[in-house]
């Protein structure tokens, strides 16, 4: 500890550069960070929409005047999703405004509420309970004693526990993890009762499945006459478009920041080789005074780590844990960099290590 402490005090000494080197190298991490989890995260749209694309689904954006005035979505509007729903032709689902009002429901937990017996074909992988109504919870949930969920005056029990790292599709974002939920299967008939944001989440959130024009349009329309606005997207024409997009946009990114870095390594590298030379002399009488080798390589090792390895994994760390309490689609991609720079790392550590031998550091 006391040479890696050494070398750390090495690299402060010359702190302008160190300071500079460092920083370029964290902020470089975690840019290259971000742009590949947006990668990952459009890859996992992409392959969660398969069987969507394969249904030529149709989703919908909502828009909002800029009056901001709560839609109050009608019974007919409502009942016509239904019909489709219990046809098979669609479901729909609420992740957010579910017990907006109420700071009780479902003991409090966030909560993921499902209409239609159309998911179990389209997402196969979820183990999601039946029949509905039921629920179920998120492994992190599992020890919690909730055994039923009331939802608009119906007693919904809960029957399971979803397994670690489920995840839920979601057409208008990416993966929605589970892990921290309640999933909710409702019947359709709660559909009505549910109060104007609930309706409203609900009715932006559907999914139709191979419809006509006309089923879009007399959705959209009837949405529309409840101040509800909703642009309908072909899914098998939008996405593919949109994921092509923005995979331009991350590449110009991703190789503009790893060339950064490889720049920045390149101007540490030498600032290294020089630091190495100007210690020449310390190293030489630590070796005379009984230091081995391996003292030596851990003085360089906290040195390179005080530059290289601590400030990109502190950040890095930082946005992991960040990534994961935002619910991420791809939360682990900053350990992917971590990774790479510790092999970085290693690598430097092993060249600077034989160039102090080079030079007789400990001859």
């Amino acid at each position: 500890m006391r040479e890696m402490w050494a070398g750390f005090i090495m690299a402060c000494r010359r702190w302008p550069a160190m300071l500079g080197l460092a920083g370029m190298i964290a902020a470089a991490c975690v840019v290259f960070a971000l742009a590949l989890e947006e990668v990952v995260s459009q890859f996992a749209v992409l392959k969660g929409a398969e069987h969507l694309r394969e249904q030529r689904a149709v989703t919908f954006t909502p828009y909002y005047p800029h009056d901001g005035e709560e839609s109050h979505v009608g019974n007919e509007t409502v009942q016509y999703v239904i019909n489709e729903i219990n046809h098979q032709k669609g479901y729909t689902a609420i992740v957010n405004n579910m017990g907006f009002d109420d700071p009780d429901f479902a003991g409090g937990h966030p909560t993921l509420v499902l209409f239609g017996d159309v998911l179990l074909d389209l997402f196969p992988e979820l183990p999601l309970c039946q029949p509905a109504p039921c629920a179920m919870k998120g492994s992190k949930l599992a020890d919690e004693k909730i055994n039923v969920v009331k939802m608009a005056g119906e007693n919904i029990p809960v029957v399971g526990t979803l397994p670690s790292g489920a995840t839920f599709f979601d057409p208008s974002a990416a993966g929605l993890p589970l892990d921290s939920r309640i999933v909710i299967r409702a019947p359709t008939k709660l559909l009505p009762l549910l109060n104007s944001i609930e309706k409203e989440e609900a009715m932006a959130r559907t999914v139709l499945l191979a419809p006509d024009a006309k089923v879009v349009d007399t959705f959209v329309t009837g949405n529309a006459n409840n101040e509800l606005f909703l642009i309908p997207h072909d899914i098998t024409v939008d996405q593919p478009q949109r994921f092509r997009e923005i995979m331009k946009g991350s590449a110009m990114y991703i190789v503009g920041m790893l060339s950064f870095l490889v720049l920045v390594f390149v101007a540490f590298v030498s600032t290294a080789r020089l630091t190495i030379r100007q210690e020449h002399r310390a190293f030489k009488i630590r070796a005379m005074y009984g230091a081995t080798p391996f003292h030596l390589s851990l003085r360089i090792g906290g040195f390179l780590a005080t530059v290289v390895l601590i400030p990109p994994f502190v950040l890095l760390s930082l946005l992991l844990l960040y990534l994961n309490v935002a619910g991420a689609p791809a939360p682990d991609v900053p350990l992917w960099v971590m990774l790479a720079i510790l092999i970085t790392f290693v690598l430097l550590w092993f060249w600077s290590v034989r160039n102090i031998e080079k030079i007789g550091g400990w001859k």
